[in-house]
């Protein structure tokens, strides 16, 4: 990975291969994304521009052609979402923007783009419909609302990971380790915290089209609590094997994840990390 950023850096013209490349796939749409991030977060707005535009042609393509706002959705997200890191410096403010662009793009789409939630609709029916017939009263009807929410939902997701795959990339290169001291440190304020259970519960209360709407609230602080687990390993000294364990577990018992919800809700007012000692120098 280090010689593909490496590579990505060297110039214009192979960023602009790599994004374009990436941003025109399904499969690797989100490399795309991340190669185009990676000029933004180190070369900023007037050079990162340039690759964003370029890459946006396959991604409308894509979404023209293929009928998938997908790769369109990231890399708008992922743009924004860096930005807002490069200026502030504060994972906080970039997985908050990155939630604001997720329930934008909902909320486009369901306004403006009822026929194409319903040709997505239209294409997951046959599988809905078996795994309901399989499992009577397991699985809700879905609306256009709720694959909406849903590509939000990937919104999201897949634009905080390509940003963090360029982060990451950015600090190979000229930074080392300071990505892992970033993720180490992130914590959510009690004020953003508030804010997020706030709209969480408040999406969660309409319910109807918005009832999958609130998991785009979660997901930072998913990630504050998956933060909060790596820095305590780390700033214990534990290894990787207790990560290993812990993120086997999480696969395994469900109930591992209201765990971590209520861990970084917890960390946001407590600083649980500031309160660990300090192991002793070897």
């Amino acid at each position: 990975m280090r010689a593909l950023a490496e590579f990505i850096m060297k110039g214009r013209l192979q960023a602009l291969a790599v994004a374009g490349l990436g941003v025109g796939t399904l499969v690797f749409a989100w490399v795309g994304v991340a190669a185009a991030v990676l000029v933004l977060l180190r070369k900023g707005l007037a050079e990162g521009a340039y690759v964003v535009f370029w890459a946006l042609l396959p991604a409308i393509a894509v979404a023209t052609i293929g009928a998938d706002v997908g790769p369109l959705t990231m890399l708008l997200g992922a743009s924004v979402t860096a930005l807002v890191l490069r200026n502030t410096q504060q994972w906080a403010s970039a997985l908050i923007t990155a939630v604001a662009v997720g329930l934008f793009s909902a909320l486009l789409l369901l306004q403006f783009a009822n026929a194409y939630l319903a040709s997505v609709l239209e294409l997951v029916q046959p599988m809905l419909k078996t795994m309901q017939a399989s499992a009577p009263g397991t699985f809700p009807e879905i609306t256009t609302g709720d694959v909406a929410a849903l590509i939000g939902v990937s919104t999201v997701l897949w634009s905080v990971l390509a940003v963090m795959l360029a982060r990451w990339w950015q600090s190979l290169l000229y930074n080392p380790g300071g990505f892992r001291v970033e993720m180490w440190q992130l914590r959510l304020s009690p004020t953003v915290m508030i804010g997020l259970v706030a709209v969480m519960l408040l999406l969660s209360k309409i319910g109807g089209h918005y009832r999958f709407w609130a998991i785009m609230c979660v997901m930072p602080i998913v990630i504050a609590g998956l933060a909060l687990i790596h820095g305590v390993v780390g700033r214990l000294g534990l290894g990787r094997v207790w990560l290993i364990v812990f993120y086997v577990a999480l696969f395994i018992l469900q109930p591992l994840w209201v765990a971590l919800i209520l861990a970084a809700i917890v960390d946001s007012w407590i600083d649980i990390r500031r309160r660990l000692p300090v192991p002793p120098a070897q």
